[in-house]
């Protein structure tokens, strides 16, 4: 019995360590990753933990063209580049702001507005994700860019 209780003592301890020792992912975002270019990858939605790609008119790239892109300026300017079909250029001038881990985008004449979390930043990828209904069904939006 004593060796029982010394097992299970031993095991809560590891468990306590390994769970206690978690990333905290509620630190703001460092705005000198966020500025730049980013380039358009992907989009997905997820909904009811299950996650598909997902692409509007405004959220795809267009095959043999320059990709997408947002562009984060100093003083809380933004430009959106936007190829369509035979990769004619459409490029719209906008704000952004930041507080804690969301991104507030408003980009004129175009669908890319609202206020999105900020899922991942890295020095290469950037994943933007907000809530809404799509097709319907509710759910999230996930947008994903590269440098």
């Amino acid at each position: 019995m004593k060796k029982i209780s010394i097992l299970f003592v031993s095991a809560l301890t590891l468990v306590m360590i390994f769970t206690s020792c978690t990333k905290d992912d509620s630190g703001s975002v460092d705005l000198n990753l966020i500025g730049g270019k980013w380039v358009f990858n992907k989009s997905t939605a997820t909904s009811i933990g299950i996650t598909i790609p997902y692409s509007t008119s405004y959220f795809k790239n267009e095959d043999g063209c320059n990709k997408d892109y947002i562009d984060f300026l100093t003083g809380g300017a933004v430009k959106y580049g936007d190829y369509s079909l035979n990769c004619v250029f459409n490029g719209r001038d906008g704000t952004w702001t930041q507080s804690g881990n969301t991104v507030t985008i408003n980009v004129t004449s175009s669908s890319f507005n609202g206020t999105f979390n900020v899922a991942s930043l890295n020095t290469t990828e950037l994943i933007l994700k907000i809530d809404g209904t799509y097709g319907g069904k509710s759910g999230t939006f996930n947008l994903y860019f590269t440098r």
